[in-house]
Order: C-alpha cells, then sequence, then structure tokens
C-alpha cells in the first residue's frame, strides 16, 4: 500500500473511530445563553486519580469530592483527548481543542502547521463585550492556558507568547510566570510589565498583595516560574498562594464585568506530579482543585446564567491503585500511607546537592515520606541524579528521572503489603479517556456520556449564542509538514 493510501485509510479511520458520535447533538440549546462560562481545567487528570483522592477525602475528611456531585449532577463523563496525528495528546493540542473546536499536531498552540491560526473562544467572547481571563498553577504563559490566547507553532516560546498575552489583553490573567515578562529575566530585555500598567492593570507578583489587589483589570505573576506544589505550600511552609485563592480573586474582578466573563482556570500540576510519579503531590494537588471546584460550584449556585464545564485534557503517568492483602482487605489501610506525604519529589531533590551521600538521601526522604530506604536504593537515586540512566530496572527514566524516587519507594506484594499501593506505568501522557462534565444554572445542560475534546468548544459557542466554526485541517494534510 502506498503511504498516501495509508494515510487515507488507516489513520484517517483510526482517529476517527475515536470520535463518539455528532457533536452537535450534545449541544445545550440555543435559547438559554450563558452570560457567565468558567472553564476549569484538570491537567493530567484521571479516573484513577479521581478514586485515589475520593477515597482519601472520605476516610480523612468524613465527605467524598465536589467532583462526585458535579457528576452526580447528570451532566458528566468521559472524554476523548487525541490529537489530530497522535492517538496521545500534549497540553497544547488538548487545550487548542477546547479553545478552538479543532485537533491540531502536538507541541502548536491553535495554530495549523502551515501557519494558518485559529480563532479562540476568548477572542469571541471579547468581540462579544465580555470580560475574558485566565488563572493557573502553572506559567501563565504554559501550554494550556497560553493556548486560549497564543498561536505559536512552538509551545515552548513563552517570551513570543507572553508578547500575544500583552497583545491580547485577558481582563484577569493570574498564576506563576514572571520570568517571561521581567525585563531583568527576559533574554530580549523587554518590559512587558509595562504595556499593561500603562493600560491600567494593577500588577502584582507579590502573593502577599493579590487578594488586596484592586481594579477591573488583573495581571498578577505570582512566581518566576510555576506556583510552587500545594503539599509544599501545606506542609513546608512554601510561600504561594492557594489555587482557591487565586481562582476566587479571578472570579471576584470578573463578576463585576457588565457583559458577563468567559474565564479559563487550570489545576495545572497534578499534570506535573503525574509526570514524575509523585503519588503524594497528586494528591494534594487535586485536592486543591476540589477545594476550588466546590467554591466555583457555589459561584454558579448563586449566580444566573453561569455554566461551569470542568474537564481534563489528558491523563498522565498511568497511575493505578491496586489491591493488597488477603482479598484486597488490606487496600485501604495501605492506601493511607499517602497520609505521610509531607514533601513533594521536587522538594526532596532541591534538599540535595549534586552529589548527595546515602545518608543524605536517607534522611532527606525519611523526613518527607515517614520511609527509610535501603543502601542499594538511595544508589538507584544517587545514579539519576548523576544523569546514570542504563541501570538495573530502568528505575531512572530519561525525561523525568525524579521518578526514580517513586520506584524507590514503592514496594509489597498482595501477600506481603509493606509500601503504597500506587503504580505508574510511565512517566509520559497516556490515550484513556478522561473525566468531563457540565454544571450550570439557568443554562440549559444534557447528558453526554462520551465526547470528543472539540465538542466543548461548540458546547461554550452555542451557550453563548455565538455561531463560529473554525477551518479545519486533515491528519493527512498536517503530516505532510513533518516528512
Amino acid at each position: 500500500m502506498k503511504r498516501k493510501e495509508f494515510f487515507k485509510t488507516g489513520l484517517a479511520a483510526g482517529i476517527g473511530s475515536l470520535i463518539p458520535f455528532n457533536r452537535r447533538h450534545i449541544s445545550p440549546a440555543k435559547s438559554q445563553k450563558a452570560r457567565n462560562i468558567i472553564f476549569f481545567a484538570y491537567d493530567g487528570f484521571s479516573w484513577e486519580d479521581f478514586s485515589s483522592a475520593q477515597h482519601y477525602s472520605i476516610r480523612n475528611f468524613g465527605r467524598p469530592l465536589h467532583l462526585q456531585k458535579l457528576f452526580q449532577s447528570g451532566n458528566g463523563g468521559s472524554m476523548a483527548s487525541h490529537s489530530l496525528t497522535s492517538m496521545v495528546t500534549d497540553s497544547s493540542a488538548a487545550t487548542t481543542a477546547w479553545s478552538t473546536g479543532r485537533k491540531i499536531v502536538n507541541g502548536s498552540l491553535s495554530i495549523y502547521p502551515d501557519g494558518n491560526e485559529l480563532t479562540t473562544i476568548l477572542e469571541l467572547a471579547k468581540a462579544e463585550g465580555k470580560a475574558t481571563g485566565i488563572v493557573t498553577t502553572t506559567r501563565i504563559t504554559h501550554a494550556t492556558p497560553a493556548g486560549w490566547i497564543a498561536k505559536h507553532l512552538n509551545r515552548r516560546a513563552e517570551e513570543e507568547i507572553a508578547d500575544q498575552f500583552a497583545n491580547f489583553r485577558a481582563d484577569v490573567m493570574i498564576g506563576g510566570g514572571t520570568r517571561v515578562f521581567d525585563h531583568t529575566r527576559r533574554s530580549d530585555g523587554k518590559d512587558l510589565f509595562r504595556p499593561f500598567i500603562d493600560a491600567g492593570y494593577t500588577v502584582v507578583t507579590d502573593p502577599d498583595k493579590l487578594a488586596s489587589a484592586g481594579g477591573s483589570k488583573l495581571l498578577a505573576t505570582l512566581n518566576n516560574t510555576h506556583i510552587p506544589y500545594e503539599i509544599d505550600r501545606k506542609f513546608r511552609g512554601v510561600k504561594a498562594p492557594s489555587l482557591l485563592e487565586m481562582s476566587r480573586k479571578g472570579v471576584e474582578v470578573l463578576n463585576n464585568a457588565e457583559n458577563g466573563f468567559v474565564l479559563h482556570i487550570e489545576a495545572g500540576r497534578i499534570d506535573h506530579a503525574n509526570h514524575r510519579n509523585d503519588a503524594g503531590t497528586s494528591l494534594w494537588e487535586t485536592l486543591a482543585a476540589d477545594e476550588t471546584l466546590g467554591m466555583l460550584m457555589d459561584y454558579t449556585d448563586r449566580t444566573p446564567g453561569t455554566l461551569l464545564i470542568m474537564a481534563s485534557d489528558h491523563a498522565t503517568g498511568g497511575p493505578c491503585v491496586y489491591g493488597v492483602g488477603e482479598r484486597y482487605r488490606a487496600s485501604s489501610e495501605i492506601h493511607e500511607m499517602l497520609k505521610q506525604r509531607t514533601a513533594s519529589f521536587d522538594w526532596i531533590m532541591d534538599q540535595l546537592d549534586e552529589n548527595p551521600s546515602e545518608a543524605m538521601i536517607k534522611d532527606v526522604i525519611e523526613d518527607a515520606t515517614r520511609i527509610r530506604v535501603t543502601s542499594p536504593q538511595a544508589l538507584m537515586l544517587q545514579k539519576a541524579i548523576a544523569g546514570d540512566i542504563e541501570m538495573p530496572d530502568h528505575a531512572a527514566f530519561p525525561r523525568q528521572p525524579i521518578a526514580t524516587i517513586h520506584h524507590i519507594l514503592k514496594g509489597g506484594t498482595n501477600d506481603e503489603p509493606t509500601r503504597l499501593n500506587i503504580n505508574y506505568a510511565t512517566t509520559q501522557h497516556t490515550a484513556g479517556a478522561v473525566p468531563a462534565a457540565l454544571y450550570g444554572n439557568n443554562v440549559e445542560t444534557k447528558p453526554f456520556g462520551l465526547i470528543d475534546n472539540t465538542d466543548l468548544f461548540t458546547i461554550m459557542t452555542d451557550t453563548l449564542g455565538i455561531d463560529y466554526r473554525n477551518p479545519e485541517m486533515s491528519a493527512e494534510k498536517a503530516l505532510e509538514f513533518y516528512r
């Protein structure tokens, strides 16, 4: 079979078969227009992450997650996440599917490989006179939030993406990423705070000043890079705003918009934790997201004409909670070992020098996890830090050597459960369907069961009463640019 014929039949059939059904059938009725849309993204979040956090919350806080209430409202299900040319998406392609209704190639933001740019939901909302905003625990120019504003072939070109942010000027931007706006840190010496100040924005870089920041337009970059992990904020005294604090501020500012708003919020560091196979950190990022979700559901309940969308862009790491002990009776007890985690793997690595001793590794890990690792296990981490990835059991992963910590912490069997019963399949994204849900107040929503990630754009445009569809590109055409 010729290459061209293969793409016409094989790729088109393979990817096309993942699209569940005619997306027009699941859109809210146009008679119920929304004044506000809040799109809450759980980055790198899977159903297994939900199960782990749900069980932990019930056992330790005496209540299920707000996410359970969201799905019990009846308008939730799963979402296919593949990108235009791959069954496994990255965040930039996934967020573009949401913000434009079109699948693109991994690594790009709201643009096809031929340079044709797509129009995002924030652009459409702004044209309708609505206020716009993004809130994230990552850098605000990182892939997921960036795809709602920027158009670029390379998601990593964050200085250029910041330039596009300065041109677009969403009404609210809260997250990390000071380094791509600050002239002392940018490679070109450009001061990108100045355009916002000149336009009347309140500009904040100190987390302690976020709550008191006034004005109707706000740019808050509250860390040089990503916002520190919730587990380190909670247990290690790391100075950082919570996702709840940032999201509440974003809603507070936008709530005064005359014509309503569209706000994108991202719990972005669930993904980072799962890339590192860091179950304790992923748990606390999920709990922080759920706390924020509760606030957003309350706001939606109090605010007619508001549509709240929750969705994961993809799963990361392939975590699984497995049964241990006779007839799995020890499973819940062993899962409680998550209570012993009081620091992220990143925090652990920050405490170690470039050539840490065996004793240092043992002491730091025990402090953060209450587990005393063995000398061979400490050696594994020494080798990972040194960049020696050709080691037994492939404990050090080429792209995420930090995941070696999970490798040396896991252990036990079904008969002798001695360590946390969470395993990871990889340090990369995975292809499985992920959670998504709708929650509206005086905005009609419909059950969907299984949808495609591009459907959420159509839901937003239909709910806003906007008739717009971006141009499409075939997978075959896109791949021509990479031969």
